[in-house]
């Protein structure tokens, strides 16, 4: 055999390893494992138990608790207990990556469980990991002034407990594809993932690749009492060149506040963001919610994409 063919069948040996690794990759291995900085006294906190009936909406997931899990959480730089739930695949298996679907507002996302797990069920999308965050039992998890301490006053503090607590903790569990995961917020949640999406770069663990922020309370960032960190795009691209990371913006026809979206809009195109998908709903502030979280479902989880 000459030296040429040799050669040859190097490149082709390699480039078929290549090929399978990412392959492997996306259908049977971890992406990359996220480094957990929880403390012993946050780690010795976690409890897994059934869905209690305690939760106020039980009744919306009564016929399903049995496939979702919950879990409790204490976060030492929050001081607060959060109450995590969690659907894994109808075949859930351990040998396979699953994309992670995360949602703040667990306490009217907890439905959604309910709704969205038919969509597995089906083969209308492929399978994934249901993961919604809400409030310990006890307190008023539908005021605005306990939602606005994590996801606008704290939202630094609640995005560090996301990244390199929750999400890592998750990952020891089950066996995540960062790369296709997705954080998902509703109004002052969907703020959040504003935040979120534009602060990233401070972290080592990059646990999502989408983003949905669907109706951003804009407005807010405006009253410096509630939002200190000021303009984030300008300070994020005072550090990066572009972003990366993909951003569903939705938002209903009927609500107010639609000039401060087309504010980021422009802003958007002023830093040359490509990655963002704008889509506009027949619905209120809160009434397109649902059918958007399935139409994002699609659009990131589609057998066909």
């Amino acid at each position: 055999m000459t030296r040429i063919h040799q050669d040859i069948m190097r490149f082709c040996v390699f480039f078929t390893m290549l090929i399978f690794f990412s392959v492997s990759c996306h259908n049977g291995k971890k992406t990359e494992n996220l480094t957990n900085y929880m403390t012993p006294a946050e780690r010795k906190s976690v409890v897994f138990s059934a869905v209690s009936e305690n939760q106020k909406y039980y009744n919306e997931v009564a016929d399903v608790a049995e496939y979702i899990q919950e879990m409790t959480v204490y976060d030492e730089e929050l001081d607060s207990t959060y109450i995590i739930h969690i659907t894994l695949p109808p075949d859930y298996d351990k040998n396979k990556s699953y994309p992670l679907y995360m949602m703040t507002d667990g306490i009217w996302r907890l439905s959604d469980h309910a709704e969205l797990r038919p969509m597995m069920v089906n083969g209308d999308i492929e399978d994934i990991i249901m993961v919604s965050i809400g409030y310990n039992y006890g307190i008023d998890a539908e005021k605005a002034e306990t939602r606005l301490v994590e996801l606008v006053q704290k939202s630094d503090i609640f995005l560090n407990f996301i990244t390199n607590n929750l999400v890592p903790y998750l990952g020891e569990l089950y066996n995540i594809d960062y790369i296709r995961s997705a954080l998902m917020g509703h109004s002052l949640g969907g703020l959040f993932a504003y935040y979120a999406v534009f602060n990233h770069d401070k972290y080592k663990n990059q646990p999502f690749n989408y983003y949905v922020m669907a109706s951003p309370s804009f407005y807010m960032t405006s009253n410096q009492s509630n939002w200190k960190y000021g303009d984030i795009e300008k300070v994020y691209f005072k550090k990066n060149k572009t972003l990366k990371k993909e951003i569903y913006l939705t938002v209903g026809d009927r609500e107010n506040g639609l000039s401060n979206i087309d504010n980021f809009l422009q802003r958007s195109k002023k830093y040359g963001i490509t990655t963002l998908d704008y889509e506009i709903y027949n619905g209120s502030h809160t009434s397109y919610v649902k059918p958007m979280i399935r139409k994002s479902l699609l659009k990131f989880y589609n057998k066909d994409r």
